[in-house]
């Protein structure tokens, strides 16, 4: 099998007798399906989740005899300034695996399914990994890993179950079952007595998850009722994550950007990377007059603003938005110097 004859890492797997499963890790975890994969390896539509100016995946790929062994290749691939793959670097991280696995993906040894060195390779933090992988078990219907009895309990009763001896990945593979009734009336009732680092990681691990509207009204009290706890506001923006509007979690963000003192990097990474679909025509203005004003508190001399304006004009939903705040006649002072600090670098 040579490169010259394949064409997409599609085929490449195809041919090589496996079946596989994609699973865009971008922005949020969400698996898409072989022909939209493909439509984006070939650049026929835009990325729909980049990030970094990348698109990320997690392929999972089994010999199509024995679906028990599964292995996965964790690749990012930059993406051009409209938001398409770029297929030169597509073709590149191609060569490199044709020319040192060849056909060998029909093998079924740990070795021969093992990713050469190559730039497009990346490796999950250990949060990413726990949520992928209680996500891909979901996916594939593989048993949970153990001690979720465990997490169930301590969901109900806080104060009787020590949860430092609770596994992380168990935390996360409860997490995706975060609907179920009778998870979803134990986090409404006792999410205020849960630990800290349990709340953080049980939080993290509702991501992938489409929210029961009960438990999205239960995370947006959290938040208007702030301890002024800024890392556990940020793990609850994170679980609110979702795939359509939701007035409830827009006011949320409309009232934090409203505050008089600006937000920090972190909190506007989150709302960008996760609540780019929340940003109306008013919170794409008021998350960027945001960006403005922390970006001359903290002396970054525009690379802030110019870092979020480049990742949210790469995302097919907000593209026209950010490109129309430059337009805007009504915006302050400080958003409007931000704006022409952007052009001045362009033409630099």
């Amino acid at each position: 099998m040579g490169a010259q004859t394949i064409e997409s890492i599609s085929e490449f797997l195809l041919h090589a007798g496996t079946n596989f499963q994609i699973v865009d890790m971008g922005r949020e975890i969400t698996a898409i399906d072989a022909q939209t994969f493909l439509d984006i390896e070939n650049a026929a539509i835009p990325v729909p989740r980049p990030r970094q100016q990348h698109a990320w995946f997690g392929i999972i790929f089994w010999n199509t005899q024995q679906k028990q062994n599964e292995y996965i290749w964790f690749v990012k691939l930059p993406v051009d300034e409209q938001g398409l793959l770029v297929p030169a670097s597509r073709n590149h991280f191609l060569q490199i695996i044709v020319d040192a696995l060849g056909s060998s993906l029909t093998e079924d040894s740990e070795q021969d399914q093992t990713l050469p060195d190559n730039p497009y390779n990346f490796v999950p933090n250990q949060q990413q990994m726990s949520l992928f992988n209680a996500y891909a078990r979901n996916l594939l219907d593989k048993p949970a890993t153990q001690g979720i009895n465990d997490v169930n309990r301590y969901l109900s009763h806080p104060a009787i179950v020590d949860w430092t001896k609770l596994s992380v990945q168990a935390v996360a593979d409860t997490a995706l079952l975060i609907n179920q009734p009778d998870k979803k009336e134990a986090v409404k009732a006792c999410f205020h007595l849960y630990a800290a680092d349990f709340q953080s990681v049980l939080l993290s691990g509702c991501e992938p998850v489409c929210l029961d509207s009960d438990l999205v009204e239960t995370f947006c009290q959290a938040i208007a009722a702030s301890d002024d706890s800024v890392k556990r506001d940020q793990a609850i923006l994170r679980a609110l994550t979702t795939q359509s509007d939701d007035p409830r979690i827009q006011n949320i963000l409309h009232d934090m950007m409203c505050e008089e003192a600006s937000l920090d990097v972190d909190t506007l990474s989150v709302i960008a990377a996760r609540h780019y679909r929340q940003l109306n025509d008013e919170l794409i203005k008021l998350f960027f007059e945001q960006v403005a004003k922390c970006d001359e508190s903290q002396g970054f001399e525009g690379a802030l603003f110019k870092g979020f304006f480049a990742d949210l004009v790469q995302i097919p939903c907000t593209r026209e938005r950010v490109l129309t705040l430059l337009r805007l006649p009504e915006r302050s002072a400080t958003l409007s110097r931000a704006i022409g600090q952007l052009f001045t670098q362009a033409k630099g």
